[in-house]
């Protein structure tokens, strides 16, 4: 599991859809999360000219679409 400095789960791929880091989800309180994307190492994998082939090589041990 990746979590933001902010305690937020990024899930990097599918172009952001599935990420609460992308600042379209809201927190139990219903407040927008804010997007995370500027800060975060995965940001390449969520744009949609990043093949998923380059993810399946990827290194990060806790990434959750390695296979």
């Amino acid at each position: 599991m990746i979590i933001d400095v902010t305690g937020v789960v990024l899930t990097p791929g599918n172009e952001g859809k599935d990420c609460l880091g992308n600042g379209s989800f809201k927190d139990n309180n219903g407040n927008e999360i804010e997007c995370c994307c500027d800060e975060c190492d995965f940001m390449m994998c969520c744009l949609p000219e990043h093949s998923f082939e380059n993810c399946k090589k990827c290194d990060y041990v806790d990434c959750p679409r390695k296979e």
